[in-house]
């Protein structure tokens, strides 16, 4: 496969607050066209919210949508239904593994829109990683189901399959890009969970070898980057607004990441919207240019940094008002005309 080389073109991270999943469509393609994403709608429906979104036919899990609550319930019936899960697994098939489109209107509004791809470099897409979904789903006894053994490698292999779903379909669109998003990654270290590296890298890495092509992890938060840095991941999404400190601290091995030919989305557009509302094009531009600063005091290249970067707002945009996620957005799109322009950076056809 290609070097993955965006040279700064801009795309966004997943979750819109619109409810019309055209008018989001409308809103994204107005702004990243090269790198457009399809938009989950967790305000149009509880179905669409990260956690849900991917829980279809997931043993012993159970939503409660007029409550909007997400939890596991271990019983009797549980070898059952991990027995059953795991014939649908061995049948190697995809499609056993579908989102439903009540869960996913922006994905299928995609489909429904072809021409409007014309300009698209790649597709990006985003389903929610085994890390982030094991700690978010608990158990009646309050118990993620990731510290459940069983449950946790159910888990694992049915992200597997419906990221595998996920790539074909967006696949007959254009070139896909599918990003594993991980906020719970933030947690490594901390004292409230019990995330073993060894055993987070192994989980992630099923879910990276189930795809054939660009696979990138978003984490919106202060983490372990060497952790992620180590895996076989091609674009890791950060946010650059608030820990560009912290990704320096791993210089070395995002010198090794570039060098095997690693891309870093710089999530530079914050995503609050006091933040937003006294933000420039320049101020940010001048953010971004401090924040690669740190990287290439340690030695890295700057042009090697701008041609493996793409420019993101720095997490999804779903708990933003519509006029503060159109703004975030259009401040995405202008932070990337500025940064191409003035480095002189052509992205290939």
């Amino acid at each position: 496969m290609p070097t993955f080389a965006p040279r700064a073109l801009a795309t966004g991270i997943g979750s819109m607050p619109h409810m019309d999943p055209r008018a989001a469509l409308r809103v994204v393609f107005d702004n990243v066209p090269d790198v457009p994403f399809w938009p989950q709608l967790p305000c149009r429906d509880f179905r669409e919210n990260m956690y849900v979104q991917y829980s279809q036919e997931l043993p012993t899990v159970q939503i409660d949508e007029p409550h909007e609550w997400i939890g596991a319930v271990t019983g009797e019936d549980t070898l059952a239904q991990v027995e059953s899960f795991y014939a649908r697994y061995l049948a190697d098939d995809p499609n056993l593994f579908a989102v439903g489109e009540e869960y996913a209107a922006g994905l299928y509004a995609l489909q429904a829109e072809p021409g409007w791809l014309r300009q698209a470099k790649w597709v990006k897409g985003q389903v929610t990683g085994p890390i982030s979904m094991g700690l978010k789903i608990t158990d009646q006894n309050l118990r993620p189901i990731l510290y459940d053994d069983t449950l946790r490698d159910v888990l694992v292999k049915h992200i597997a399959r419906m990221a595998q779903w996920h790539e074909r379909f967006l696949s007959e669109l254009g070139t896909c890009l599918t990003f594993v998003d991980e906020p719970s990654l933030a947690l490594i270290g901390a004292s409230v969970v019990a995330l073993n590296g060894d055993e987070v890298i192994r989980d992630l890495e099923e879910v990276y070898a189930s795809l054939k092509g660009l696979k990138g992890t978003h984490c919106c938060g202060n983490t372990d980057w060497s952790l992620l840095l180590q895996t076989s991941v091609d674009v890791i999404s950060f946010d650059a607004y608030s820990y560009a400190e912290n990704l320096a601290l791993f210089a070395d091995d995002v010198r090794r990441f570039l060098d095997r030919g690693g891309a870093l989305a710089w999530g530079i557009v914050p995503t609050v919207e006091e933040h937003l509302a006294r933000e420039t094009t320049e101020h940010l531009v001048e953010r971004l240019d401090a924040a690669a600063g740190l990287l290439i005091k340690k030695g890295i290249d700057r042009d090697l940094l701008y041609e493996r970067a793409l420019i993101t707002p720095a997490c999804g945009l779903g708990p933003l008002s519509v006029t503060g996620a159109e703004q975030a957005l259009a401040l995405t799109r202008r932070v990337s005309e500025r940064v191409r322009e003035r480095e002189g950076l052509v992205t290939d056809p």
